[in-house]
């Protein structure tokens, strides 16, 4: 029996897997990018089931948009790649269209004691035609989630969330603790003691407001900006229209001490326009040693759930 004494998880928006032709999933130094994560999160693939990533010693889920009837182009899209050594800790639970998923970390297997419920969310701009034909805002549908798995655990929230929230805004109560307060309640949490978020981006957008809220709602922390790796809140987007912090780790707040480090990574401007961002949790696992062996699994809008196209 070997013994893992970190997770190492990841996410990234690669803004498709091709550009003018190329096919970054051939380029070494973007499979160097995966390889040495224990779960990674590929966001806007634009891929089919035929041309998603497999990747050895890897086991790969990948949701697929549908074409859309007026571009015929596919846009969206995730791939999850989870470890083969810890695949088995690993569940991949519902959800309701394929933007967003979730993942149940097992407790027994990550030696923990609660089981880590795992989001991995790209949630479209707010001014797209995409997010305008959806029937429920993502992040109400997930909002929703958080409220059932956080009776049977832990969260992390990982993606990019196109939401800007600004640097200094709280997603915590201030001056909330046992000494400064009369509980309401007997079982009352005040929220931990934590340093104010920083950010080199400013700007506060109106989903950004409404995920600093939900974080105060759900006891939910964003590590950018106040986490070892990063205290400054390193930009993780760069296009034509300017840089921003849109894509995050954000954790509950009694797994603030699991974490190791925040990091966004270099920002690699051919391979795509956000930076990979990722956290390692301090966690010993017991995991058995398993052959190199890729697996690739496949979840369509048809076949799972009962998933309806959404276009």
């Amino acid at each position: 029996m070997s013994y893992k004494r970190s997770l190492h998880l990841a996410c990234w928006n690669i803004n498709g897997f091709k550009h003018k032709g190329y096919n970054k999933y051939s380029d070494p130094r973007f499979i160097k990018e995966l390889s040495n994560k224990d779960i990674i999160c590929l966001q806007e693939t634009h891929c089919s089931f035929e041309d998603s990533l497999s990747l050895p010693g890897f086991k790969s889920v990948n949701l697929i948009r549908p074409k859309s009837k007026r571009t015929n182009k596919r846009s969206g899209g995730l791939s999850i790649l989870v470890k083969n050594e810890i695949k088995s800790g690993v569940k991949f639970l519902e959800h309701s269209n394929n933007d967003y998923i979730w993942l149940k970390l097992s407790s027994s297997l990550f030696n923990l004691p609660e089981d880590i419920y795992l989001c991995f969310i790209y949630d479209p701009p707010e001014n797209s035609s995409y997010t305008h034909s959806l029937n429920e805002d993502i992040f109400d549908l997930i909002e929703k989630d958080i409220a059932m798995y956080s009776t049977l655990g832990k969260i992390v929230l990982a993606g990019d969330l196109n939401a800007r929230t600004g640097s200094g805004e709280l997603d915590f109560i201030d001056n909330d603790s046992q000494d400064n307060l009369i509980p309401l309640y007997d079982n009352y949490n005040p929220d931990y003691d934590i340093s104010v978020r920083h950010s080199k981006d400013v700007h506060l957008s109106t989903r950004g407001k409404l995920l600093n809220d939900i974080c105060v709602q759900t006891g939910l922390r964003i590590l950018n900006g106040r986490t070892r790796g990063d205290f400054i809140g390193q930009l993780t987007c760069h296009n034509p229209r300017g840089s921003s912090v849109v894509d995050y780790f954000i954790v509950s707040e009694e797994l603030l001490d699991k974490v190791a480090f925040f990091k966004v990574h270099d920002f690699l401007a051919d391979l795509s326009d956000h930076s990979q961002v990722s956290i390692m949790l301090n966690i010993d696992m017991k995991v058995p040693v398993l052959d190199i062996q890729s697996e690739h699994s496949q979840i369509t809008p048809l076949n799972i759930f009962g998933m309806m196209s959404l276009y």
